[in-house]
Formats: C-alpha cells, structure tokens, sequence
C-alpha cells in the first residue's frame, strides 16, 4: 500500500500533540488534536493499524467531551480494525535474516517456523492494542465503574500488557498507579512521558515507510490508553470547568 506521507506525519504530529497536552491535565486539548489526527485522513487509504489507533484515539477524544454515542461507535470500528490487523499478521513480512551463524542455519532448515515465530511478537503487540481499544470502551458505559468491572479488568491488563511492553511502560504505569488524587498533575504524567519518548525515537510511520511492520509497531505505540485514575481525574475536570460556568463567581 502506498502510504499518504504528508497525511501520515500530519496524524502522527497531532496524535503525540494529544499525548503531549493530556500530559499536561489539558484534557480539551488533547481531545481536538486527536480528533484533528483522524480528520487528516479524510478520502485516504491508509493502513488497517493506523486506523484503528486513529479511531480508539477519537473514542477517547469523544468521551472526554462526553459524546459519548459517538465513542461507542468509535471504539467499535476500532476493535474490528484492530481484529483485521491481528488476521493479517498471518502474512506480514519478516526478515529472517538473524545475527548469529545459528539464525541463518535455522532460517535456512525450517523458513516458516522461523518466520512464525518472528510474526508472533506482531500479533501479540496487535493483540495488547486491541485489548487497550477494548478496556477504553468499557468508559463509555457508567454501570462498568459502579459495577466494578473496570476495576477488576485494570488488573488483568496491566498483567498482559506487562508481558507485551513491558511492566516499566506507560501504558502499565497508567493502570498500576494507587494514590493518585484527582487534582494531582501526577495522574497524567505517564502521557507527558510517552510524547518525550515519541521526541526522541519519532514514530517511523513516515520517510517512505520502512515497512508493514514498522507501521504496525508506531500505530500500537500511538494507541492511548484510558487509565482509571486519569478517567476520574478527567471527569472531575470537566465538572469543575461546568460548576465554574454557572457560578463563574465562586471561587
């Protein structure tokens, strides 16, 4: 697929914008530059991964100015997207090429065992990013927090996603934070954290495009993810941004 470059690095740009200023507590911010990256593509095609970090992207972009319709619908198309991109790792170009005498031997006595075995860490890295879209979209229905649904699944993500990025990620830092207050610029640090990693190793989703399987990495390392704390902090947010509005006195 021939990649829209200027269309890929302008999503890319807005899309770490979102991360960048969700870092910094500016919740409406990030919300428009997520929704700024989606518009990007309008009348492109674009790779399947992409969309699908786009649009989980937008559902939280959505919940946070509390469409919350439409971030159902966004989370949705996500998850089949995601599910599509899962399906075509089966086919993704891997090198096999090794660097030790004992890869190429392998690589050259059992090919496909090898080249399985390399396509697995793809379809786990999509497998953690399609269970980042779903954890985000048990938000948009407030039963799962007075349930405790939410609660119990932040657990288990942060166990997967601790095999998949690793337990010093952002993304598990997010669901493992106790603590946290709701005033506390701290509960969004770890998006701050990934914008700075974004500066200095960029998303390699422009230059000609590497390849399938830099794509698919940069759109799973794109893919936010809701934490509960940040979620509680958020709402919090913006119902102290709506009391101020109607008692723009009260201090």
């Amino acid at each position: 697929m021939r990649v829209p470059v200027d269309q890929i690095e302008n999503w890319t740009q807005q899309t770490v914008s979102a991360f960048l200023t969700l870092g910094r507590a500016e919740i409406i911010s990030a919300a428009r530059s997520w929704l700024r990256a989606e518009a990007t593509f309008e009348g492109a095609t674009i790779p399947v991964p992409v969309i699908a970090a786009s649009r989980s992207n937008a559902g939280i972009a959505h919940l946070i100015l509390e469409n919350t319709s439409e971030a159902d619908v966004a989370f949705r198309e996500a998850e089949e997207h995601w599910r599509q991109a899962i399906e075509s790792v089966a086919t993704l170009d891997v090198p096999l090429t090794g660097t030790s005498s004992f890869h190429f031997r392998l690589a050259a006595k059992v090919p496909h065992a090898l080249m399985e075995a390399r396509r697995q860490r793809y379809r786990h890295l999509t497998e953690g990013a399609r269970a980042i879209t779903r954890f985000n979209h048990l938000f948009v229905d407030g039963a799962n927090l007075t349930s405790g649904l939410i609660a119990n699944r932040t657990s288990e993500l942060a166990s997967i996603l601790s095999e998949i990025l690793g337990p010093g990620s952002a993304e598990v830092c997010l669901l493992t934070m106790t603590g946290a207050s709701l005033h506390d610029a701290a509960t969004f640090s770890p998006y701050g954290r990934k914008s700075a990693e974004f500066a200095h190793s960029p998303p390699a989703l422009a230059n000609g495009l590497s390849s399938d399987r830099a794509i698919l990495e940069a759109a799973v390392a794109l893919t936010a993810l809701l934490g509960l704390p940040a979620f509680l902090a958020i709402e919090h947010q913006r119902k102290a941004a709506e009391t101020h509005s109607q008692c723009p006195n009260l201090t």
